[in-house]
């Protein structure tokens, strides 16, 4: 296929212009590709929310009673302002930074969190006091990539204002504290999955394959981001002859040889089973050990149907906990929801990859617990969602006000050692 002609824009590879788009829409929503926006305009905004954040977080963790498992301890490296950011899995990742992986037969061991950004906080640790304070400098600088990479993608298939409205649904997502500073994998992961479409839209495949090998030894979600820009790939390659539909996404006749490093990014995963394999003699491992008591998400009936959750309700229906499970349940509701309005704006590879992403949310944990920080990798549903939003100015009046304010809300829950997602 030949090469794109340049434009007085494309001065970068993100910025060369993109090929097979979906046909616009009836009503000129999708396929409005116009100058892409300044990066400084997306880290501006993230800025703004994430300092919200911060100062929530830190209110949490200074002045609301702690949860049991997380007492205050003074004379910390980065003291209360970086303290509250230290909850739960990020303890499994300074393990995993220190020590490295290990696996012990019928407990919770720290194979089950995949390598991506403890390799990425390792790497830059010498940097700062603390592996934590480590670990929420990368969290932050994926986060205003994110922001970048998601605001030029959307870009490429909306108008400026729903561009920028699904970025800014992006940013007061109310789970997406995640994305400001704590010291989880989920910013690295979604950035590099968020930057590997970008790349493959410019058509830089080579860039997108390897940048995806980032997402996919990142999370299990990884495998449907790898699965995902092949099915793109097709889709772009089919729709450049004319080709379109969903028959067309299975067809691989249009793609050359200069497109197989698109298959690099399933590198991610295969070089973590491949370590998984000859070291504890099971490539799987990740996912049995998620079976073992305290964490009880094994394959099986009753996590797929929630027999969990559905005791929770019944024996405790108006506490806290459950009402925020039930909140991330009807989340993940929300995005299956969304996936024709993602398949109506960029095309059937990006509605399948949120099926999948709300898929694996929806069949993978016992009680939809973590579900609200997983559904952040589902960004065409955010996308779409921010497109819906800035057609209706008076909802979208509403939704991101009050978004912003559970935002700050479960931020400051979190800062206390609140147990949310």
């Amino acid at each position: 296929m030949p090469e794109p002609r340049p434009t007085a824009h494309a001065t970068s590879v993100l910025d060369a212009p993109p090929q097979g788009l979906p046909a616009a829409p009836a009503d000129g929503g999708a396929g409005a590709v116009t100058r892409p926006a300044p990066w400084w305009q997306a880290v501006a905004l993230f800025a703004a929310v994430g300092a919200l954040v911060w100062i929530a977080v830190w209110f949490g963790n200074a002045h609301l009673g702690h949860d049991p498992w997380f007492p205050s301890r003074p004379g910390i490296a980065g003291g209360q302002f970086f303290e509250g950011w230290q909850r739960w899995d990020a303890y499994w990742y300074r393990t995993i930074v220190r020590e490295g992986y290990v696996y012990y037969p019928g407990v919770q061991s720290s194979v089950a969190f995949w390598p991506s950004y403890p390799i990425v906080v390792r790497a830059f640790s010498w940097l700062f006091p603390s592996i934590f304070i480590t670990g929420s400098v990368v969290t932050l600088v994926s986060g205003a990539t994110l922001a970048v990479c998601f605001r030029r993608w959307a870009g490429l298939f909306l108008k400026p204002a729903g561009a920028l409205t699904a970025l800014l649904v992006l940013l007061v997502y109310p789970y997406g504290y995640y994305q400001y500073g704590a010291v989880y994998a989920d910013a690295l992961f979604i950035a590099a999955a968020v930057g590997a479409f970008l790349l493959l839209e410019r058509d830089h495949v080579f860039w997108a394959g390897v940048v995806g090998i980032v997402a996919t030894a990142g999370r299990p979600a990884g495998v449907i981001v790898a699965g995902a820009l092949l099915f793109r790939l097709i889709e772009k390659r089919n729709s450049a002859h004319g080709e379109r539909g969903l028959v067309a996404l299975f067809d691989p006749r249009g793609l050359g040889w200069r497109d197989s490093p698109i298959l690099l990014a399933f590198a991610g995963a295969g070089a973590w089973c491949t370590y998984l394999w000859v070291r504890f003699g099971d490539p799987f491992l990740f996912a049995s050990v998620e079976g073992v008591q305290g964490w009880d998400q094994a394959a099986g009936p009753g996590t797929w149907l929630k027999f969990r959750l559905i005791e929770t309700i019944q024996h405790h229906p108006w506490s806290p906990g459950t009402i925020n499970l039930i909140v991330q349940g009807l989340l993940v509701l929300g995005g299956l929801a969304l996936v024709p309005a993602v398949k109506r704006r960029f095309g059937w590879a990006y509605a399948l990859y949120v099926l999948g992403v709300c898929g694996m949310a929806l069949i993978g944990t016992k009680d939809f617990m973590g579900s609200g920080r997983y559904l952040l990798s589902a960004f065409p549903a955010i996308a779409a969602l921010g497109d819906i939003l800035s057609r209706r100015r008076g909802v979208r009046a509403a939704v991101l006000p009050l978004s912003l304010v559970a935002l700050l809300g479960l931020s400051m829950l979190f800062g206390r050692g609140s147990y949310l997602s």
